[in-house]
């Protein structure tokens, strides 16, 4: 390592910490301004789902409170290092837009105080490198169960800092990284809306195309009075149920988890909008039926607990050796050529899963009898094809561009401590 000509500082010596303000319960909304809590800070990054939200009138009553654009976040409560990385004390993320958003107790917003020759963005790498995190861990009080770190903690812990220059250089190589899996990322939403918007013309508005190019239903298509569901259906479809379309429907494993294993195991948290993330995944060391292998094309429905339950994802890659735990159900198409008309229908379906779950608040559940027995509409087959084909396709290069992410994450962690140690030098580097 070489810190020559570098600075020892502290934090503080840069930087202001603003704690977050200690909004009640009963101040939270469904809509409004929203507000940042500890669950929204990541490793790097702020995580916009699962926002909580109060009255806007606090923009102007709290306005100390607001986040600024290129501004810094910090988890000041948390997990130790027996924890994941995305639950530490410590952690850090960059915010990176214009509108206002306001935060809450035990976030603090790190505030750049005046004209001060550092970068934010230089800053957020270096805060969440593997040795920052495991110092601002261990000076961490414990209260509990949790981990806090207080604003003189913080403020006080020392680091070394390049140039300005050299800062600005080095943020610029690590940013290219987060900015090509940002858009990435955004371009797999775009292609989800453009699947779901798809979805919505063909099976729910029935305005599929027909032998002439037009509209179905608007063009005036037969229709027939379906009894069932209430309502009118195009000629020749039929109402089934999930069970009737599906090879296999189960619950997952009771695993038994391991440090080290080639085999994984797929649980709640892997699931979140309309996504999979085998990041979060587990290894495991249970033994599997074959039937309880994640194949391609299987759809997972959350089925446990309030807030998690109904939510989907399907699995539109080639995976070895995963499964599902319990609280996940698995259900396989049956279709022909309907793995992506099963998909999409069942993701729209989260409202209805959760409408049909029983038990207390907080320990609800989804049966698999009571999927299995769920009413779903059954097209023709061309259309069941024809919608398919268009759906692989979108899913095809979101698989694509998730891979591509996992390969820009690890050339991106593997550079951060080699840059932020002085390891490679980035001084003569023309950006």
């Amino acid at each position: 390592m070489s810190f020559e000509g570098w600075q020892e500082c502290e934090i503080g010596d840069y930087f202001d910490l603003i704690p977050g303000y200690a909004f009640k319960s009963k101040e939270f909304l469904d809509q409004g301004a929203p507000v940042f809590k500890i669950k929204n800070i990541k490793p790097l990054n702020v995580k916009y789902d699962e926002l909580a939200y109060v009255s806007e009138s606090y923009l102007n009553l709290k306005s100390k409170f607001i986040v600024k654009k290129d501004e810094l976040l910090i988890s000041m409560t948390g997990n130790r290092i027996e924890g994941t990385p995305e639950t530490w004390v410590g952690k850090v993320a960059y915010f990176n837009k214009e509108e206002p958003y306001l935060v809450n107790q035990r976030v603090g917003i790190l505030r750049k105080k005046g004209d001060s020759q550092v970068s934010n963005k230089y800053m957020v790498y270096k805060l969440s490198t593997d040795e920052m995190q495991k110092h601002l861990i261990s000076i961490a009080t414990s209260s509990g169960g949790q981990a806090n770190i207080s604003p003189t903690q913080i403020l006080s812990t020392r680091i070394k800092l390049p140039s300005f220059s050299t800062q600005e250089k080095t943020a610029f190589i690590l940013s290219s990284f987060d900015d090509k899996i940002e858009l990435n990322n955004r371009m797999n939403k775009v292609l989800e809306q453009m699947a779901r918007a798809i979805f919505k013309q063909w099976f729910v508005d029935f305005e599929f195309p027909n032998e002439n190019g037009e509209p179905y239903k608007s063009s005036g298509g037969e229709m027939v009075w379906c009894e069932e569901l209430g309502k009118e259906i195009p000629k020749g479809w039929m109402l089934d149920t999930i069970g009737n379309c599906s090879s296999f429907l189960s619950r997952g494993i009771a695993p038994k988890y391991a440090e080290v294993s080639d085999k994984y195991v797929i649980n709640q948290k892997c699931i979140r909008n309309g996504e999979l993330n085998l990041a979060l995944s587990r290894p495991h060391v249970s033994n599997v039926s074959e039937e309880k292998q994640i194949r391609f094309g299987d759809i997972l429905v959350n089925s446990t607990g309030t807030g998690t339950l109904g939510r989907v994802a399907q699995v539109y890659e080639r995976l070895n050796d995963y499964t599902v735990d319990s609280h996940v159900t698995i259900i396989r198409p049956n279709l022909k050529y309907g793995i992506g008309y099963m998909g999409c229908l069942v993701k729209s379906m989260q409202s209805t899963f959760e409408n049909a779950a029983t038990g207390s608040t907080g320990q609800t559940e989804l049966g698999r009898e009571v999927i299995k027995q769920m009413k779903i509409i059954v097209p023709e087959q061309h259309l069941i094809k024809a919608f398919s084909d268009i759906y692989h396709n979108f899913c095809e290069k979101m698989v694509r561009s998730q891979q591509e992410n996992k390969v820009l994450t690890s050339l991106r962690d593997t550079l951060l401590p080699k840059l932020m140690s002085g390891e490679i030098d980035v001084s003569e580097i023309d950006v």
